[in-house]
């Protein structure tokens, strides 16, 4: 944690402080939405804020209205002040009923495959084709935001998702490396695709460091496969498989660690 950070920062507990301290997020369900996690964890977050004082609830009000300490609503404040605009991310607000829905998809998706597999452990196994047709269609499903780690990321049906799904309801997040090759000439065409996905509203954060692949999508619905984001990897060239998962507290950790890239970047 740096000198500067305020408390919390780069946790759960922080982001529900932050909802209410600069998003404004008032009631349990606007404070839920804001951080997409399960009811149960949600609840425990708030409890430990609770524990320490740092978090009081307004009975009075109908909803019933949550605030943060005075001493922790300064500090999220003054830092947000203070930072720069391109770490700024506007509130993203997940309802139960959309990640509810993304789940039901992955039986339709299923059906439609004609694959044959149980969701009843919560994770699932897929290879080849099949993981590239379910991730972008994944993708392409999200009602608000998509989460991508991947290191090395060129023009391809899976990559060009990203930028079909985002709008301005959608907040689609790349964390990726900058584009290298040993021929200049790919890396200016690697480098005009990156332009290309931020100019059609893809937020695109580079770490020299990551390595990991991950998809988490409405906080709902995660991948981690061995699949680059390019067409050799993604169209075939390569054997690729990954492990999906629906399991909340499994893509909670999954969307707690992209978020610390995000909110810890490199240069820090």
């Amino acid at each position: 944690m740096s000198d500067n950070e305020p408390t919390y920062w780069g946790s759960w507990k922080g982001r529900v402080v932050k909802a209410i301290a600069v998003d404004g997020a008032r009631t349990w369900n606007q404070i839920r939405d804001q951080t997409g996690l399960s009811p149960k964890t949600f609840n425990k977050v708030l409890s430990e804020l609770f524990s320490a004082e740092a978090l009081k609830k307004l009975n009075n009000k109908d909803p019933e209205e949550y605030r943060v300490s005075y001493e922790l609503y300064k500090e999220y404040q003054e830092y947000f002040e203070k930072l720069e605009p391109e770490r700024r991310t506007r509130p993203v607000k997940v309802t139960e009923s959309d990640q509810t829905g993304l789940i039901h998809w992955i039986d339709q998706w299923r059906e439609t495959m004609g694959l044959d597999f149980s969701l009843q452990p919560e994770h699932f196994y897929l290879a080849g084709g099949n993981l590239n047709n379910f991730s972008e269609k994944l993708i392409l499903r999200a009602k608000k935001e998509v989460l991508v780690v991947n290191p090395y990321v060129d023009q391809c049906d899976l990559s060009d998702s990203l930028w079909k799904s985002a709008d301005e309801d959608k907040q689609v997040t790349l964390i990726t490396r900058e584009p290298e090759d040993h021929y200049e000439k790919i890396k200016k065409r690697k480098e005009q695709f990156h332009r290309i996905l931020s100019d059609r509203g893809v937020k695109v954060v580079y770490n020299p460091r990551v390595h990991a692949k991950l998809t988490a999508v409405d906080r709902a619905v995660a991948v981690v496969s061995s699949m680059n984001l390019n067409s050799s990897s993604a169209g075939g060239s390569s054997w690729e498989g990954g492990m999906v998962t629906k399991n909340d507290s499994v893509v909670e950790s999954i969307v707690d660690s992209i978020y610390e890239l995000l909110e810890r970047p490199e240069s820090e």
